[in-house]
């Protein structure tokens, strides 16, 4: 028995991990056998080395045959079929972030990793020296995230469905009916966007990738899978499989910051930058309510937010995942009303208190106005989170 990851076999341009690891577990030699469901493990999302998602692949097998001739399976496999996906590239039309070629790692461990270095990748820059050693390993930067992978403690948050098509340019055909039906299953998530009205399953760029279904209860999601892919409006898939994953779990944030803010500001592209006691908060264009909660803040006001920390040039400070607004100095600050004739009292003077200007009542000199009411945690819309975001509806991660 033991554990093998993959990771970066892919690039904006084309391929996929996920269908090269599924093609790997289709592959494996008899008395090699896949224990339990093959794992998706998000990583740091901020890595700078990353291709597309940032996933990596692992997967339990018991091996039942020789070590030595285990490893020629394993070498004959990497040289034929892996090796030759390195030093793929494809800039970017959107993205400012650089693009790096892809630099596929495939390792092999006989005793599963302490999950501190999952931990650890999910949340920080990490490198290949500071990762536990293989029995076997072959590749570059993606041994990075395959052993992180096989690291992670599989204490699944969610399961996904993948299917994979034959590479083509053409638009995924699936069934609308279907996704209607599937939308209001509450076991899945993240299957349309109710702001636009279409689907969030079939990714829009380069990729096998037909579909992808997530959910909270993995035979949910299996049986969605099928109910889908056997749908008249669904094109034909080349391959499916269930993973599980860490997705939703929110494994790479650390607790909230709680803040006062100290000055709110609109900068380039329409972000807003929070400047408080505790450091710059940037709340971006495409987060929606997190962006527009962050314009309405005001001096005084104490927050909490999620998300990650950036010393990107032009963009350091902590990168708003969720935000929420806890209290804050009163909203709307008018005079009070008159208490016999009910006009709104005006100042008689400096020191001199309030007077009513119908009749002449005094008061004391004060405003009122309306009390901030907490928000509760605000996220961006589906289609803007990562993919290790958890659901705040449903309260904070235990993790957190």
């Amino acid at each position: 028995m033991g554990w093998l990851g993959l990771d970066d076999t892919d690039h904006l341009g084309g391929g996929c991990t996920t269908l090269a690891f599924h093609r790997l577990l289709e592959a494996l030699p008899p008395g090699v056998q896949l224990i339990g469901d093959p794992c998706l493990v998000r990583l740091y999302p901020m890595a700078k080395g990353r291709t597309r998602g940032n996933a990596a692949l692992s997967a339990e097998l018991h091996v039942d045959m020789a070590q030595e001739a285990w490893f020629a399976w394993l070498d004959q496999y990497w040289s034929t079929t892996i090796e030759p996906l390195a030093g793929q590239w494809t800039p970017s039309t959107h993205a400012k972030r650089p693009q790096v070629p892809s630099d596929p790692g495939i390792v092999w461990f006989e005793t599963k990793p302490n999950v501190s270095f999952y931990r650890k990748a999910v949340r920080e820059e990490v490198s290949w020296k500071d990762a536990p050693k293989p029995d076997w390993s072959r590749g570059g930067e993606g041994n990075i995230g395959a052993t992180a992978a096989v690291a992670w403690s599989n204490h699944a948050t969610t399961w996904e469905g993948i299917a994979w098509r034959q590479e083509s340019d053409d638009v995924r055909r699936l069934d609308e009916a279907t996704l209607l039906e599937l939308d209001r299953d509450d076991r899945l998530f993240a299957c349309r966007d109710p702001r636009k009205g279409r689907g969030l399953l079939a990714p829009r760029g380069a990729s096998p990738v037909l579909c992808g279904i997530r959910g909270t209860e993995r035979q949910a999601v299996a049986e969605a899978m099928q109910t889908l892919l056997h749908a008249a409006g669904t094109e034909r898939a080349i391959g499916q499989r269930v993973f599980s994953t860490n997705q939703g779990s929110g494994d790479h944030l650390s607790p909230p910051l709680q803040a006062i803010v100290e000055k709110t500001e609109i900068i380039q592209g329409g972000h807003v930058a929070l400047h408080t006691d505790q450091g710059t908060w940037l709340a971006f264009a495409p987060s929606g309510t997190v962006r527009e909660l962050a314009s309405q803040l005001s001096h005084g006001d104490v927050v909490q937010g999620l998300g990650l920390q950036s010393d990107k040039p032009g963009r350091e400070g902590l990168h708003l995942e969720a935000l929420s607004h806890l209290s804050g100095p009163l909203r709307n600050l008018r005079r009070p009303t008159c208490p016999s004739c009910h006009k709104r009292m005006k100042s008689a003077g400096k020191e001199q208190g309030l007077r009513c200007p119908g009749c002449s009542h005094t008061d004391e000199d004060r405003w009122i106005g309306d009390a901030v009411v907490p928000t509760g945690w605000v996220q961006p819309p589906l289609d803007r989170r990562r993919h290790l975001a958890p659901d705040l509806s449903k309260g904070l991660p235990d993790a957190l």
